[in-house]
């Protein structure tokens, strides 16, 4: 009886706080762990001669704060929309300049380097350092 006792205060304080919790009792101690967050985000940049990718993945709950970040930065002009993505996508010649791809957990950007001009891939390469401060803050 003490132990189911001891296993049922541990439970709840386990899930009321969703840390660490310790319950002892008749010399037996009981220990749960548990993180109130987990989070998952990765961001991949590769820049070569001719172009630049960033790839990111993260929590749902972070594609608002890229969102506004990609709207304050990018010619709406270009913004495609649809229920499960935003695309900003430019077109040179037939051929794809630059394109941000944001859906709800994921950014991929994809720019060459031949079809932009210095100004326009130094203010993008700054916008990904951005990207990848504002999904490695808490």
């Amino acid at each position: 009886m003490k132990k189911i006792i001891l296993l049922t205060m541990l439970s709840v304080s386990f899930f009321a706080n969703a840390q660490t919790a310790t319950a002892s009792a008749n010399g037996t101690t009981a220990i749960a762990k548990s993180s109130t967050k987990s989070t998952k985000t990765s961001v991949s940049v590769s820049d070569s001669d001719s172009s630049y990718s960033l790839h990111a993945s993260f929590d749902s709950w972070k594609k608002e704060k890229l969102q506004k970040l990609l709207t304050e930065n990018l010619d709406k002009s270009l913004l495609t929309s649809t229920e499960k993505s935003m695309i900003w996508k430019k077109e040179n010649n037939s051929e794809t300049a630059y394109s941000f791809t944001l859906t709800s957990e994921k950014l991929k950007v994809s720019i060459d380097k031949d079809l932009v001009s210095k100004s326009t891939f130094e203010k993008f390469k700054k916008l990904g350092e951005e990207i990848s401060d504002a999904l490695t803050e808490k």
